[in-house]
């Protein structure tokens, strides 16, 4: 192959590329310029058709022009041994890498340069030597302009599909960490040409905080990938995901880095949305319970403190009814607002659902901070509101529990704030009361006695006392409501007001309540049939699926007729899912039983519940007969009397305890009486007496 070697000039691979514009340039016959090293060994090749498509492209001269020759040089040209015949060369090459020879190769002669050749020199060298046939050197020539038209077309799309790719791209020279690609989307996200990156340095064209800063600065130290929060070249703020790799060359140094980049701010956007959703209450903006949740058992960790406070509006339930749910939401925004105002930054306020806020402190203040906190609090809560033009005032009650004084895990301390809220509600409401030694006495109290009343359930040890109802004017029995009772072996006789209410706390107002049931109507199953048995139902019953079931059991069990019964209810039964409660009432009614609405007066809608409902009977609180004869008290039952005649349903008055009341009641036309001046509540032996006695 030395023998038809080319001679021709040579430069350094640190030769800036105007030295390539000029060689070619000089000499118009110049096909090929070889690239050694200072010791003469060949490291590249530059062909005058590739040197020239490549600088005629889309970057253009100004982007080579100072460039070193690496960066245009083929770094893996064809190497061929002058030692070597050309003939031998020409037919296996020919045959086996005809698109290498398009970019010529170069001649050694002991690992140093010898010379340059091209397929023309091959081919001239075949027709000298007679080593391949015509028909062989025409399909020779085929094959190098395939292989030429191939290596245009793959150029081309690989130019098309990297300046469509959605992602930005940028290819940066690690040597002169000046950038040598840049595609559209890369432009784009920038704000800047690429023509304008060629000119000037990356500090003169972005500022620090800015997206291309990032893009074209050297990645050393980072990660390989990164998101960042950068403004654009509006100054917005975006979220910049990038991801660098780096490219080596033939000897496994870096010669370029490649940053791949996309803006993922409406991908962080959406999260944020969800993240909203999850964890944050969407009508105050407040944290939810799900949020709370993970908040308090993060801080009931060992060697950390919390301070826990439960909090209730007062009243608020009137505000709704009385003004609507929009003026209801709209005072829970407020409310929220307000205790967002008592807070710090750290501390975590959320809503728990309807009207129950909690806030969590990350500490535990001394007693007089905390005291005074909780107090600024609740006045603020408690301060009026003006709501489409209405003077609204509601009160706020917060029961605080202490982490880890009061507790030593989330859930027991949630429980022992509610309890402590619970005591603030019922020592007047609009104030503050924290969980104390008290009140867990109070606690192990109530437990020990639910665990006693589960088991006088189940043995049977409860009893009933009944409390006759006299028919007016003539005091008659005409019915008797049943009053459980609970004789304590060691307490004594425990009134129902403390374990009913047990009772419905723990659940076990179902098994009370069915007793109860089932007792009532046994023993009135032996009464004379004009006799009825009244039965109270707590709200929490109606919740029981098997409620229904339950009274129809009561029934066929003691042959009982429906129309004995009287089912006792107060107007609580519709505050919550009164249309649930409305159709087991009604079903009830289908049954045969008598629906009564009990302590009526009391509630402000009881006569919207009389509108909604059609009642059997209605029996007037005995706060109002307690008053009599006095003229307001005398008026207000009037009233109802009035109303209940006028809807055809009777009228029971309870609490009739002086002669006075009776003959003002009878009066009035009051159907029907009951209280301790006509008969107390009696054991089952003696109320038999006294219905026989009245029969």
């Amino acid at each position: 192959m030395g023998d038809i070697a080319c001679q021709g000039p040579v430069l350094r691979p640190d030769a800036l590329g105007e030295r390539l514009f000029e060689l070619f340039h000089n000499d118009p016959a110049l096909m090929l310029v070889a690239v050694v090293d200072e010791h003469d060994a060949p490291v590249g090749l530059v062909e005058r058709q590739a040197f020239f498509l490549k600088v005629s492209g889309r970057f253009g001269h100004a982007l080579f022009n100072r460039r070193p020759v690496a960066l245009l040089m083929d770094d893996r040209p064809v190497m061929i041994d002058a030692n070597i015949p050309s003939a031998e060369f020409t037919a296996r090459a020919l045959m086996t890498q005809p698109s290498d020879l398009m970019r010529g190769y170069i001649v050694t002669k002991a690992g140093r340069y010898h010379g340059t050749g091209s397929a023309l020199d091959l081919i001239n060298a075949s027709h000298s030597h007679a080593v391949a046939s015509a028909s062989g050197l025409k399909a020779a020539a085929e094959d190098l302009r395939r292989a030429n038209k191939r290596i245009l077309r793959d150029k081309l799309f690989i130019d098309t599909i990297v300046e469509n790719i959605p992602s930005a791209l940028i290819v940066r020279s690690t040597r002169d960490d000046h950038p040598v690609l840049v595609n559209r989307a890369a432009e784009e996200m920038m704000g800047c040409t690429r023509d304008l990156l060629l000119e000037r340095k990356v500090d003169d064209v972005f500022d620090a905080d800015e997206i291309g800063h990032l893009l074209l600065s050297r990645a050393a130290g980072r990660e390989q990938a990164t998101e960042q929060v950068l403004c654009d070249h509006h100054g917005t703020a975006r979220a910049i995901a990038t991801r660098h790799v780096t490219i080596t060359d033939e000897r496994g140094g870096a010669r370029w880095e490649m940053c791949v980049a996309d803006d993922v701010t409406e991908q962080r956007n959406a999260q944020h949305r969800v993240e909203q959703l999850a964890h944050y209450d969407p009508l105050t903006g407040l944290a939810n319970r799900a949020l709370f949740s993970a908040r308090l058992e993060t801080l009931c960790a060992p060697g950390l403190s919390a301070t826990l406070l439960c909090i209730d509006l007062d009243y608020f339930k009137t505000v709704n009814d009385v003004y609507g749910h929009a003026a209801g939401d709209t005072l829970l925004r407020l409310v929220s607002a307000r205790l967002l105002a008592c807070s710090r930054p750290e501390d975590l306020v959320a809503r728990l659902g309807g009207d129950e806020f909690a806030i969590i402190w990350p500490d535990v203040p001394d007693p007089a901070e905390l005291t005074g906190r909780a107090r600024e609090i609740v006045e603020t809560a408690s301060r009026p509101y003006i709501i489409d033009g209405h003077h609204i005032v509601i009160g706020a009650s917060i029961g605080a529990a202490l982490y880890p004084q009061d507790g030593d895990s989330a859930e027991i301390l949630l429980q022992h704030a509610d309890i402590a809220l619970y005591r603030a509600k019922s020592l007047g409401r609009n104030g503050f009361q924290f969980f104390d030694a008290d009140l867990r006495d109070e606690i192990q109290t109530r437990a020990r006695l639910g665990n006693e009343l589960r088991a006088a359930i189940a043995g049977n040890a409860l009893t009933l006392h009944f409390q006759p109802l006299y028919s007016m004017p003539g005091n008659r029995i005409s019915a008797c409501e049943a009053l459980v009772r609970w004789h304590h072996p060691e307490r004594g006789m425990i009134p129902p007001d403390q374990f009913v209410g047990l009772a419905e706390e723990n659940g076990l107002i179902h098994d009370l309540g069915e007793w109860v049931l089932r007792a009532a109507c046994l023993e009135a199953a032996g009464w004379p049939e004009q006799v009825r048995i009244a039965v109270n139902v707590s709200p929490i019953q109606l919740r029981n699926p098997r409620f229904l079931s339950i009274v129809e059991g009561a029934l066929a069990c003691s042959g009982l007729a429906p129309a004995r019964l009287e089912v006792e209810i107060t107007e609580n039964i519709f505050v919550q899912n009164s249309a649930t409660n409305r159709d087991i009432l009604h079903r009830l009614g289908q049954i045969g039983c008598s629906i009564v609405l009990d302590d009526f007066g009391t509630g402000y809608s009881s006569l919207g519940y009389l509108r909604s409902f059609r009642f059997q009977k209605i029996k007037i609180d005995r706060s109002f007969v307690q008053e009599l004869p006095e003229r307001g008290a005398a008026g207000i039952i009037r009233a109802i009397i009035s109303l209940a005649q006028s809807m055809d349903i009777p009228i029971t008055a309870e609490g009739v305890e002086t002669h006075d009341q009776w003959t003002h009641l009878n009066a009035l036309g009051c159907n029907q009486v009951q209280g301790f001046l006509l008969g107390r509540p009696q054991p089952s032996e003696m109320i038999r007496q006294s219905i026989l006695s009245h029969a």
